[in-house]
């Protein structure tokens, strides 16, 4: 369940409304929510120690959650204050012929409400300065220019029309082992089903789960769905744990990242997004949890540097941590249910910035 709103937020004298979205898990009210900020259409996301480029909020309060002392009434009185000190979005600059334009940076201002941003001011009266070197010539008079409709102009199509054409439905692949089999499954149990609330107008989400799944499995298996998927715009994948104590880490990564180059030669326009390998609570392959999830840490921040060189994206999978009660299976090798749903709303939050 997902609760969707807007927070009152007091700022430099005024108060401002935050939309917000915190989604509910199953174990709730044992483990916190996960929490979004929604910034719409006229706002930007103000990424700072709170708020992660996606809108996923980090607070004190919700790493240290504890029911029953911890609730929803304590937490958005938190986020009032934090979001009260450091804003997690700001208003886009709105560039018009009647103000001059800007760049907005830093907090958010009073452009946010209707009327002038803070310190910017309309062109005095009269005729808008000429930028452009020319000598300046005034405005003819009204009346003068013909009608739109006159034959002195070709007539133009829709600009709604150069708008659709450039639409395209993305094709997004998301391949990996059990984690992305049970997610599969698990999203078809949720109400935003397998397309993870995505409208399939602007995207496919293709399955491609394997329990078990090692990474030299990972090229085959792709060559293997080109027979029968498009080509994806988007590569999501989530391998490399099974590997783990077969290799040694430093050889996982560098066939890692070769294998990527190759798949980015391969699909020519692909955006790859690598899922972080996720700690564990039991390794199959080693008695030393504590030793294995550290090579995990390691291992996400060298892909993670790669990934950036490459122009691909990150999924962080921050919550799911063998110290979060409720999260692991029984086994403590797979994710819980509400660990699935953790996992999932994770890759949707990325999924919404590249589609």
């Amino acid at each position: 369940m997902n609760l969707t709103g807007t927070i009152p937020v007091p700022y430099r004298g005024n108060t401002y409304n935050i939309p917000i979205c915190l989604w509910l898990l199953d174990t709730y009210p044992y483990n916190p929510p996960i929490c979004f900020v929604k910034p719409t259409s006229s706002m930007t996301i103000k990424t700072g120690k709170h708020v992660d480029a996606n809108g996923k909020i980090y607070l004190p309060y919700l790493h240290e959650w504890k029911h029953p002392q911890s609730d929803l009434l304590g937490l958005i009185q938190v986020m009032i204050v934090v979001f009260g000190d450091e804003p997690p979005v700001f208003s886009r600059p709105n560039v018009s012929a009647s103000y001059p334009p800007y760049q907005a940076t830093g907090p958010p201002n009073t452009s946010y409400m209707p009327g002038m941003p803070s310190g910017i001011s309309a062109y005095p009266s009269g005729y808008p300065p000429n930028p452009s070197g020319y000598p300046g010539c005034p405005y003819p008079p009204g009346g003068q220019y013909p009608a739109t409709t006159s034959s002195q102009y070709p007539s133009q199509p829709p600009v709604t029309t150069v708008a659709d054409a450039r639409r395209k439905q993305k094709q997004v692949w998301i391949c990996g082992h059990s984690y992305v089999f049970w997610a599969e499954k698990r999203a078809l149990k949720r109400s935003f089903g397998s397309q993870l609330g995505i409208s399939v107008e602007d995207a496919r989400l293709h399955w491609i789960g394997k329990s078990g799944m090692m990474w030299d499995q990972l090229t085959p298996t792709l060559v293997h769905a080109r027979r029968r998927l498009p080509d994806p715009d988007v590569l999501v994948v989530h391998l490399g744990g099974n590997d783990l104590g077969v290799m040694e880490l430093l050889d996982i990564i560098t066939r890692i990242k070769k294998d990527l180059r190759f798949i980015k030669q391969m699909f020519k326009n692909v955006t790859i997004v690598w899922s972080n390998m996720i700690p564990r609570k039991v390794w199959y392959n080693s008695a030393k949890p504590h030793f294995m999830n550290k090579c995990v840490k390691k291992g996400n921040e060298l892909i993670g540097s790669f990934m950036k060189f490459i122009g691909g994206s990150t999924i962080s999978h921050a919550s799911l941590v063998p110290e979060s009660p409720g999260l692991f299976h029984l086994n403590g090798v797979l994710l819980s249910e509400s660990g699935t749903d953790i996992f999932n709303l994770d890759l949707l939050s990325v999924l919404e910035t590249l589609i």
